[in-house]
């Protein structure tokens, strides 16, 4: 049985900071290998359940957090962004059998989801056919349109409840509950471990039994972008950011909000309302492979300035973060290492 495992970060056990998330911050190096270790311990639960390989895709921010010497031994590892046709899946193929997400978070504009966001804090909202959805339902529909089903999500309670109308009855792992963006209830590190590994056993176990999820087509994506190029304060947005990002043959002014920039380089795209893009394919595959590209277009504007102007390097500390991870337990679960 092959087992593909998609590991996002905001959802890792304890974590609930901005400067959690980004290399170079001051909690990232922790909270990585706390990721890596939640995936590990999916990847020790699968393996009891019957798995025979795993492909372990990172599946956050520039998307090479987990180092390889950081993952059990034996289970290929999927990171960085070039060569990745899938946003949050490299590695996903039609011949997988099973598919688990963890680490996975709110949709973008929920009250009070830790670090919600969909894919990027450039889309204000995504709606397949009409419905707002989170990252969670994407993937599925992508595994689905592949012929595979999903198993299995983890993360905080707001996007177990949000992703559960497309995925369905699988098996949900809460690991916090979100109590405003910055901030959250968490489950020790010892317990966080326990359930995943549980929850991937049973999954994999009962894998034969589940069929994917297919949205018939025609499809329809919306995403709602910033229209305004001048000092939105919702990202930090600098107003000159999105002209750096053009490559000749622009002769307008020099401030360009997401949603003009997004319309330049798609031609082919068409927009409902202002700040609002619209794809329309036949299949969710071709879709989803969209969506992605016109992630691309804003998406280092979008991080750099997350890191550079949201992130409070100077202020961050992380009060009782030690009776969630504890003293003696290992932040990874193949290895010792608590730096």
């Amino acid at each position: 049985m092959k087992v593909f495992v998609a590991v996002d970060m905001e959802g890792t056990t304890g974590l609930e900071r901005l400067e959690e998330i980004f290399r170079g911050l001051p909690g990232y190096d922790k909270f990585r290998q706390i990721m890596a270790g939640d995936a590990n311990a999916v990847v020790q639960g699968a393996i009891k359940g019957g798995a025979t390989e795993i492909v372990v895709s990172d599946s956050h921010g520039y998307m090479c957090n987990m180092h390889p010497d950081d993952i059990i031994p034996g289970v290929q590892l999927r990171r960085g962004q070039l060569q990745r046709t899938w946003c949050q899946a490299k590695g996903l193929e039609g011949d997988c059998d099973a598919v688990i997400m963890i680490g996975f978070h709110a949709k973008a504009g929920t009250e009070n989801g830790i670090l919600s966001h969909t894919w990027i804090t450039g889309f204000r909202d995504v709606r397949i056919n009409g419905d707002s959805v989170p990252e969670p339902s994407l993937n599925t529909l992508l595994a689905g349109d592949l012929g595979v089903p999903v198993i299995m999500l983890s993360g905080d309670d707001l996007v177990a409840e949000q992703a559960s109308p497309i995925l369905g009855d699988i098996e949900y792992v809460q690991l916090k509950k979100s109590v405003g963006f910055f901030e959250g209830d968490h489950l020790p590190i010892d317990r966080t471990r326990r359930i995943l590994r549980e929850a991937a056993e049973r999954a994999v176990a009962s894998a034969k039994g589940r069929q994917p999820v297919v949205l018939k087509g025609p499809v329809s994506i919306e995403v709602d972008l910033s229209a305004d190029a001048v000092g939105d304060p919702a990202l930090a947005q600098r107003p000159h950011d999105n002209i750096s990002y053009i490559d000749g043959g622009y002769s307008g002014p020099n401030a360009l909000s997401d949603f003009e920039h997004v319309m330049r380089n798609h031609p082919d795209l068409t927009s409902p309302r202002d700040g609002t893009v619209a794809i329309e394919t036949s299949d969710f595959a071709s879709a989803y492979r969209k969506l992605h590209q016109v992630l691309g277009d804003i998406y280092e504007r979008d991080i750099e300035n997350l890191i550079d102007l949201v992130a409070d390097v100077d202020a961050y500390e992380r009060p009782g973060l030690e009776n969630v991870i504890g003293d003696d337990y290992p932040l990874n679960e193949i290895s010792s290492r608590r730096s």
